[in-house]
């Protein structure tokens, strides 16, 4: 994926949170090729514990398509869902 666009409402949040570090996981997941060739993304992030997240992307018909684990002390967030669709990341209430 060369290009991924972030809302504008969506980008606020994540850096009030310090979580841009999500956009770059779900970047770097897009060289999987079940995940790339999916148009639309469901990812749901999750606190697991202290430093833990996981991040399972889903495809629009609630199949999982990878459950992923990535280590951050410095995010600010306990659970997000956000939508990529072809190239733009968004809240789902942003539809």
């Amino acid at each position: 994926m060369k290009n991924l666009f972030v809302t504008t409402t969506l980008d606020h949040y994540l850096k009030s949170k310090n979580a841009f570090t999500i956009v770059d996981q779900i970047i770097e997941l897009q060289k999987n090729p079940e995940v790339f060739v999916e148009e639309f993304q469901v990812w749901k992030i999750t606190k697991i514990d202290e430093i833990t997240f996981s991040m399972e992307v889903q495809d629009g018909n609630l199949n999982i398509i990878l459950l992923h684990y990535f280590q951050s002390v410095s995010i600010e967030i306990f659970e997000l869902t956000v939508w990529l669709e072809n190239p733009t990341l968004y809240f789902p209430s942003e539809c």
